[in-house]
């Protein structure tokens, strides 16, 4: 058996059910908001699953964001009040570096490095970074969902 095929820049279409091997770093990242970048690494594009969408991103100290995974969302699809409507997906994060609030319909709380964070479907949720250090996170959603804030140029990532 031959090793796994590494994908450099997450481009080409792989046929459905096949492993694959993403290296973040070979992944450009790419502006999202003035003070945080994505680089979207399992997409349906890159692996030809629509089960999953997984990145990573980083935020800058001050970024602020968040999304809405609501079904029968009227707005999904585009950006209302600042922020993605995405519909109804779940989500995953493994936060890497730095420290966020979460604000939710039930309330807020607080994750850092180390920590596994579930995002439920249903809900909105708000972020800000909370300290001075940058946030990295890796994140998957699941179903891959069918619309996706666009990205601006390639930008380093941190």
């Amino acid at each position: 058996m031959g090793p796994l095929q590494r994908v450099v820049g997450a481009v080409g279409v792989n046929e459905t059910g096949t492993p694959r091997v993403f290296h973040p770093g070979d992944i450009p990242a790419r502006p999202h908001h003035p003070l945080a970048r994505s680089a979207r690494i399992v997409t349906p594009e890159s692996t030809g699953s629509q089960r999953l969408f997984a990145g990573m991103f980083w935020n800058d100290p001050g970024a602020s964001g968040g999304w809405s995974f609501r079904g029968d969302d009227p707005d999904e699809g585009q950006m209302v009040d600042g922020i993605p409507h995405l519909g109804a997906h779940d989500e995953k994060y493994l936060c890497l570096s730095g420290r966020v609030r979460v604000t939710w319909d039930e309330g807020e709380f607080e994750f850092g490095a180390n920590d596994v964070v579930y995002f439920a479907a249903g809900r909105t949720y708000l972020t800000e970074v909370v300290g001075d250090d940058p946030v990295q996170v890796f994140y998957v959603i699941a179903p891959a969902p069918g619309w996706m804030v666009p990205l601006g140029a390639a930008a380093e990532a941190t």
